[in-house]
């Protein structure tokens, strides 16, 4: 990624992590200030990349592998609910839940019947902020991987620097 676009994306990630964390800062939720401070960690890296020394390639293969990787076992995380006159729906992703089905009908059975032979939906918007935070999360993990071969490289030791 060319520096003005890296520094940008990085900008801008750093931000909406740093509102997101604002946002959710009454919340009990960790996975909330959780995602906040992946993307808030992940735009910092992007802004100081040139001094964290990392090879790029290493963390380009480990966030688009974690990015992947993550959105497909976030997919064991299942929630399913019954509401108002037997709408049936069901979602699956973490921590955005991006796939999911529903139907409404006369009894609750008959709901369920019907969401189950719809199929499933994916919500775009959903996915891409799956991808993002799990990407974000391997980035972060390829860099201190990487700050720490390089500490110990240097010397044979791990740096404390």
């Amino acid at each position: 990624m060319a520096s003005m676009e890296r520094v940008t994306v990085g900008a801008l990630s750093f931000l909406a992590g740093t509102f997101w964390l604002v946002m959710n800062l009454s919340t009990d939720s960790a996975t909330d200030v959780g995602i906040g401070a992946v993307v808030a960690a992940g735009g910092l890296a992007l802004l100081a990349w040139h001094r964290l020394g990392v090879p790029a390639r290493l963390a380009r293969i480990v966030a688009a592998v974690t990015g992947l990787a993550g959105a497909v076992v976030g997919l064991a995380s299942h929630s399913a609910s019954l509401g108002g006159m037997y709408a049936w729906s069901e979602d699956r992703g973490w921590p955005f839940a991006w796939l999911y089905r529903g139907a409404v009908a006369d009894d609750p059975g008959q709901a369920r019947l019907l969401a189950e032979a719809d199929g499933w939906g994916i919500d775009v918007l959903r996915l891409v902020a799956d991808l993002v935070v799990w990407a974000y999360a391997g980035l972060i993990v390829a860099v201190v991987i990487g700050r720490f071969l390089r500490g110990k490289d240097r010397t044979g030791e791990i740096l404390d620097s």
